[in-house]
C-alpha cells in the first residue's frame, strides 16, 4: 500500500473521524455541570473521571458510527494514531505531579496534554483541522481559567467542550468525498 493509499485508506475507514471529538463534548460538558453541584474539592477527580470516560464512551460511538480502529498490520497509520493517543496518555505523569503539588493547574496540564495527539492526527488526514483544534484548546483552557478563578475546573471543562463541538462541525464540513477522489494527486508528506 503506497502512503496516499493509507491516508485513503484511514480516512474512509474512520468515516469522518468524528466519534472521539463527539465523545469529547459529552465528557467534558459532563465535567462542566458536575462542576456546579459537585464540591470544588472533588473538582479535580471530576475532571479525571470523566477525562477517562472519553475511551469507553468513545468505543461505543464509533460502533455506532461504523467508524473503525483499523490495523496497524493493515495500514500502519492506525498504529500511529493508536501510538500518538499513548503519547498524549503518558502525560498523565505530569498530571498526577501537578495534582499533588500544583492542584490548581491540574485542569490546565490535562485540558492541553490530550489535545496533543489532534497534530498527528492533521498530518495523517493531511488537514490543519487537528492544529486548529489544538490551538483552540490552548486559548480556551487559558483563558477559561484565567476568567473564572471561582469554578475553573468546570470553566475549563466548558472551553474542551467548545474546541470540540468546533472540530466537530470543522469535520462535518469537509467534502471527504472530494478529498479522497483527489487524495492521491494532492496528497503531501
Amino acid at each position: 500500500m503506497t502512503f496516499q493509499e493509507m491516508r485513503l485508506d484511514f480516512i474512509t475507514r474512520r468515516k469522518g473521524s468524528m466519534a472521539l471529538p463527539m465523545t469529547g463534548i459529552i465528557a467534558y460538558s459532563a465535567a462542566a455541570l458536575l462542576s456546579l453541584v459537585v464540591d470544588p474539592r472533588w473538582h479535580n477527580l471530576v475532571l479525571t473521571l470523566c477525562f477517562w470516560s472519553i475511551m469507553p464512551i468513545g468505543a461505543v460511538m464509533m460502533k455506532i458510527r461504523g467508524e473503525e480502529l483499523g490495523s496497524p498490520v493493515e495500514n500502519p497509520l492506525f498504529g500511529l494514531a493508536a501510538k500518538a493517543r499513548v503519547m498524549a496518555l503518558a502525560t498523565w505523569a505530569i498530571h498526577i505531579m501537578v495534582w499533588i503539588y500544583a492542584p490548581e493547574l491540574f485542569p490546565v496540564s490535562v485540558g492541553i496534554g490530550f489535545a496533543l495527539h489532534w497534530v498527528v492526527f492533521s498530518w495523517t488526514v493531511d488537514h490543519p483541522v487537528g492544529f486548529i483544534h489544538l490551538a483552540m484548546r490552548i486559548i480556551f483552557v487559558i483563558a477559561a481559567w484565567h476568567l473564572v478563578p471561582g469554578n475553573r475546573m468546570g470553566a475549563v471543562a466548558a472551553g474542551i467542550a467548545l474546541a470540540y463541538a468546533i472540530s466537530v462541525v470543522q469535520l462535518s464540513r469537509i467534502d471527504w468525498r472530494t478529498r479522497l477522489a483527489n487524495f492521491p494527486a494532492t496528497a503531501g508528506g
